[in-house]
């Protein structure tokens, strides 16, 4: 009988395996469905194991090992003990005698692994003690082979061990398998990491090169080795999701620290330990095969942390021990590519893990680790340099990048470069071999990069590819301030005086090749100068924190003063004569060095305003043209009108020269606008440039401090006659938006004057309302003009600038700008109406609404609230109407329209925020009419229809349509009660469709969505209702959802508080559920056990919807999981 099973399973194989020329599908069906039935068999284990000693086809022999490891799962708890022993006893036996295919034996050994951990539950880990007995004595006595074989299973054990959270496959509640993991770190990780390195002590006993046989154990040791070492030590006080996490981070590529308890003190201070390990590395780091972990060892030794390391003297012993033997290490080898991110990450470690200690080194000792590290940095600065103009992997990049942050703690915890000497060197060396390869010969080192094939180049500007080496060389600089600076301003005016003398030569002739080149070489050159001088001088902007000029600039700017090396009048001189390229300041070099090197920049400026008049705008590069913009914003916000309150010590040159009042100030605000202005002119056509210049401009005048010296000003105003008398549609998609988000944003600094805030934007706004009301009052009406190509791009540039408008609007603008805006929203509703057709308009017009939403509704009052919800439903049933039928997945597939889907739930979205973020100051006597949800809600039942499930799989309309519907349920479930019928149940399908269509975050919101509305229907009692009868069908849906695995295990504590509230509502429907999934079970013993299972979740749990239930019940159902997934496998 046996031998006709083996005959037939391995007939079905054989066809399964077969080209699909040579069988037909219904054979390979008939053939899938003969393993299917054998997969459920009942006690297989006598059948699996003649199978593996009879069969020799690799498929049925695996399928053999896998049907044995889920019937061991699903029937642990009736085997007996000695069954257990002896079927563990014959799968070691067999992996030993007989040679299978590897993904048979990685099978069979996952099954051992899995029975050693269940017995360990039950024999507080003597199962487990035995088989490691087994295998040392297999590693230490047998061939090569078979010490493979023995450190395969010593891998399994502890892959099974690893984990918690997610080991839930093998019928155990994440509470089992933590306590199993712990018994095991305590006891047998110790034992096989002292095994594991007497191994090794023998292998550094061997000569190189090792046999073949040989670099695979070694392999597998080391592989044991830093299982070990990157073991998650996990706190039994934490919760199970962040456990969850902590594991995750665990799995990551960059392991965490080694935090180690005191038990292991014995073996990690062992004085032979970090010879060894650098011994072995020193032998395996040619071999590719081996160098990898055996540095990944290195590196988490270099993290050793926790309770070991409590005492100081074992400590600072281990730290000088490592430290020797990396010296030892670095100084006498040549660091190769692909150990350098290795090399890097050990710095990284010994910085962050031993930095005090570090301090308490010997100076010898801190200046050979720090000599070593710069050398080191510098190695992989030029590694990196060489790699992207080679495009070669960026090992060496990401070094540098790991240096860089180890060296971001040196220079803070080390204290000021000023004071230590060695460090201030040290950082110059760096700074300046940065420099160096940025630069271009005969100062620098950097290649030609190479050609990128049209359509490859990326989008992210340099200063973002490289904005965190950026940011860390901005801190060498500060640290030697005093060498940076006058080398960044002397080279910038040194490549400032070539290019000019270069457009001076060619500006009556053809520009040749070589000339052309050479321009680019320092266009490039000048573009990394300025990137560099911009970290140097100015940290880099996070949100809306307050900007701050760098205390050591401060420092380095009032000792360059008391030393009389500059002078405020020098300094001034320099920025009156800024803009005059034919007369030098006199006493230039009593400049202060900041202010020069804003003169320098407008020097540079300078010489691009030459090349524009000269008629040689197209030689001009736009990418230095956005790295100056980039450097006046930084510097402008930095620096410009510093406020003196806001510092411990001031420079009297930087307060002298750009103080609030001072002439300087004025000059800076003068020459910035005009640069603006000509930007805007003449390089329309320049997206980034022009990008950068718009957030210059709108940085600075978000500061009220600075934007009050603006706004009166000449310059501004003629860039609002600018801005007005552009062609239409000259400026690109944002222009305009950027350019009136500045203006709104600069006549906030008015709101002590509300007269003259209110002339300032009259003239801001009388253009538009103007060209606004033209289009209005066009003859033939609108509709007539829809086909007009002017009309069209007029109409884009006013929605344009009226989007700038409300994103530039302050808690002060807001009610001035809206009495503005509030008849021109009036309108958008004939506009949609009249250019449905035309996709750019509908969308901005729908994201003007939202953009007014979003920046001003929170402080309208109610009456201007409600002027605002009448426009913006008009307009949003006026494009549903237009749209109606309109949207299927085929007309999508070709076009982007749900974008206006989405920017309608967006607007809705903001709308309903009125309700929960309402910063109205006027007084209580209006009377609300209409709430934000109403509005919202009444908005949502135009959209609903327009929404298919099918449109719903475009991920971002997906998620703002679940937002939506998870703040109005959080907010007013009471709203979702009172929907008609028809839109109740179509948002009730959506909910459904996001419980198994959708990834986690979607899952996680319908699960949330239908805990709150159960609750709801629950504490309200509302039996009866549309609403309860709507939610009836997903308690089925859940827990089927949960019990077949289609439920992520992070969402698991989700679903079961959904699933309990659900119970609550309908607690008839789930005895019945309970029932007949009972009656589907045939086997009497799956019945029995799956009843036990569903009594022991609701055992001892109030029905109420409370907390203290609730979580009794999450802790039940977790149990009930891993149960009912041991042994049910429903699929």
């Amino acid at each position: 009988m046996t031998d006709q099973i083996i005959a037939e399973l391995e007939s079905a194989a054989n066809i399964i395996m077969a080209p699909p020329n040579v069988v037909t599908n219904e054979q390979r069906h008939t053939a899938e469905s003969i393993f299917l039935d054998f997969r459920k068999t009942k006690s297989p284990y006598n059948i699996c194991r003649e199978i593996l000693e009879k069969s020799g086809n690799p498929y049925v022999m695996f399928e053999a090992a896998e049907v044995m490891k889920n019937a061991i799962i699903r029937e642990w708890g009736f085997l007996l003990d000695s069954d257990k022993v002896s079927l563990r006893q014959y799968l070691f036996e067999y992996v030993i005698t007989h040679e299978t295919p590897p993904y048979v034996r990685e099978r069979i050994l996952q099954v051992i692994a899995i029975m050693v951990k269940r017995s360990s539950i039950d024999d507080n880990g003597r199962e487990r003690g035995n088989l490691l007995r087994e295998v040392e004595n297999l590693i230490v006595n047998s061939e090569p082979q078979k010490k493979i074989l023995g450190c395969n299973i010593i891998i399994h054990l502890m892959q099974e061990y690893a984990t918690t959270v997610k080991s839930t496959d093998v019928g155990l509640s994440w509470e089992v398998h933590f306590k199993a993991k712990k018994q095991f770190q305590a006891t047998d990780l110790k034992r096989i990491f002292q095994f594991t390195i007497y191994l090794l002590t023998e292998v550094g006993k061997s000569d190189m090169p090792f046999a073949d046989n040989m670099v695979e154990l070694v392999g597998h040791l080391l592989k044991i080795l830093e299982m070990v070492l990157t073991w998650g030590y996990v706190s039994p006080l934490l919760p199970k999701k962040l456990i969850g996490i902590y594991e995750a981070v665990y799995e990551a590529d960059v392991a965490p620290a080694l935090k180690l308890p005191e038990s292991w003190a014995e073996y990690v201070f062992n004085p032979d330990l970090l010879p060894l390990m650098f011994q072995i590395y020193w032998k395996v780091r040619d071999n590719d095969q081996l160098s990898h972990p055996a540095l990944a060892c290195l590196v988490q030794l270099a993290s050793l942390s926790g309770r070991v390391m409590l005492e100081d003297e074992p400590r600072m012993r281990y730290l000088h021990s490592y430290l020797k033997a990396f010296f030892n290490l670095v100084s006498n080898v040549t660091i190769k590519s692909r150990e350098s991110v290795g090399i890097a990450n050990i710095v990284k470690k010994l910085i962050i893990f031993f930095s005090q200690d570090i301090l308490k080194l010997t100076k010898h000792i801190k200046d050979t680790l720090l000599d070593e590290f710069t050398r080191l940095t510098c190695h992989f600065c030029e590694g990196a340099a060489l790699e992207e103009a080679q495009e070669e992997d960026r090992n060496f990049s990401d070094a540098f990048d790991g240096m860089l942050e180890a060296w971001t703690s040196i220079l803070q915890e080390f204290g000021p470069a000023t004071v230590d000497n060695n460090l201030s060197d040290c950082a110059k060396r760096v700074f300046e071999k940065y420099v160096q390869c940025r630069l271009a010969p005969p100062d620098g080192c950097r290649r030609p990069q190479p050609d990128v094939e049209k359509g490859e180049e990326t989008d992210d500007s340099d200063k973002e590819l490289y904005k965190d080496q950026l940011q860390a060389i901005g801190l060498f600089g500060r640290a030697i301030a005093g060498s940076s600076v006058p080398l960044l301003f002397n080279l910038l005016e040194s490549r400032t005086s070539t290019l000019f003398n270069s457009f001076q030569e060619i500006r009556n002739r053809t520009l040749s090749i070589g000339e052309a080149s050479g321009l680019d070489t320092l266009y490039e050159d000048i573009h990394w100068i300025l990137l560099i001088a911009g970290q140097v001088l100015c940290f880099d902007r996070e949100g809306n924190e307050t900007m701050m000029i760098p205390s050591e600039i401060i420092r380095y700017s009032i000792d360059c003063c008391s030393r009389g090396q500059c002078t405020v009048e020098a300094s001034l001189q320099a920025l009156q004569l800024a803009e005059n390229n034919s007369i030098m300041p006199a006493d230039f070099e009593k400049c202060d060095h900041i202010i020069r090197l804003f003169f320098d920049v407008m020097k540079l400026c300078y010489v691009e305003d030459y090349v524009i008049s000269s008629g040689m705008k197209q030689f001009l590069s736009p990418e230095l043209g956005s790295t100056i913009m980039w450097f006046l914003n930084r510097f402008c916000v930095n620096y410009l009108t510093p406020i003196e309150s806001y510092y411990t010590e001031m420079s009297p040159t930087i307060l002298g020269c750009l103080g609030v009042d001072t002439e300087g100030a004025q000059l800076v605000i003068r020459y910035v606008l005009k640069k603006i202005q000509s930007n805007v002119y003449y390089f329309q056509s320049e997206t980034q440039l022009l990008q950068e210049t718009i957030d210059c401009f709108c940085h600075i005048v978000s500061n009220k401090h600075k934007s009050i010296h603006i706004v009166n000003t000449t310059s501004l105003r003629q860039l609002v006659v600018l801005c007005e008398s552009l062609e239409p549609g000259t400026m690109p998609q944002n222009g305009f938006r950027g350019m009136y988000r500045g203006f709104s944003l600069c006549g906030a600094c008015l709101s002590a004057e509300p007269e003259r805030m209110r002339s300032y934007f009259v003239g801001i706004m009388g253009s538009l309302q103007t060209r606004f009301e033209a289009v209005c009052t066009i003859q033939g009406g609108l509709a007539s003009k829809a086909e007009d190509q002017r009309t069209l791009v007029v109409i884009v540039d006013l929605l344009e600038a009226f989007i700038g408008l409300a994103k530039g609007a302050l808690m002060p603008t807001a009610t001035l700008l809206f009495e503005f805006l509030a008849p021109i929203l009036n309108e958008m509703h004939a506009f949609m109406s009249a250019f449905n057709n035309y996709h750019v308009i509908v969308q901005l017009i729908l994201e003007l609404f939202g953009q007014v939403a979003k920046y001003m509704l929170c402080y309208l009052s109610p009456m201007d609230s409600k002027r605002l919800y009448e426009s913006a439903l008009a307009t949003v049933q006026t494009y549903a109407k237009c749209n109606m039928n309109r949207f299927t997945t085929e007309s999508f597939a070709e076009d982007t329209s749900f974008q206006d889907l989405v920017l309608v739930l967006e607007l809705l979205t903001f709308i309903i925020s009125k309700d929960c973020f309402d910063l109205c100051v006027t007084s209580n006597d209006e009377e609300i009419t209409v709430t934000a949800s109403d509005v919202s809600l009444f908005g949502l039942s135009f959209i609903l229809p327009l929404m298919s499930m099918d449109l719903l799989k475009y991920p971002s309309l997906c998620m703002q349509y679940y937002r939506l519907l998870v703040l109005v349920n959080d907010i007013y479930p009471e709203k979702i009660c009172g929907l008609p019928q028809d839109l109740l149940q179509n948002l009730l399908k959506s909910i459904e469709f996001g419980l198994t269509e959708f990834g986690s975050d979607i899952v996680q919101i319908c699960l949330d969505f239908l805990l709150g509305m159960a609750s709801y229907v629950y504490r309200h009692k509302l039996v009866n209702t549309p609403l309860y009868a709507g939610l009836r069908p997903f308690l089925k849906i859940l827990i089927d959802l949960t019990l077949t695995h289609q439920i992520n295990s992070d969402l698991m504590s989700t679903a079961s508080a959904s699933i309990y509230a659900l119970i609550c509502c309908y607690q008839e429907d789930y005895r019945a559920l309970v029932e007949s999934l009972l009656q589907m079970q045939s086997d009497p013993m799956t019945r029995e056990r799956l009843a036990a299972a569903f009594n022991n979740l609701v055992l001892n749990v109030e029905m109420n919807c409370e907390r203290v239930p609730k979580l009794r019940f999450r802790d039940n159902f977790d149990k009930f999981i891993a149960n009912v997934h041991g042994f049910l496998l429903i699929k």
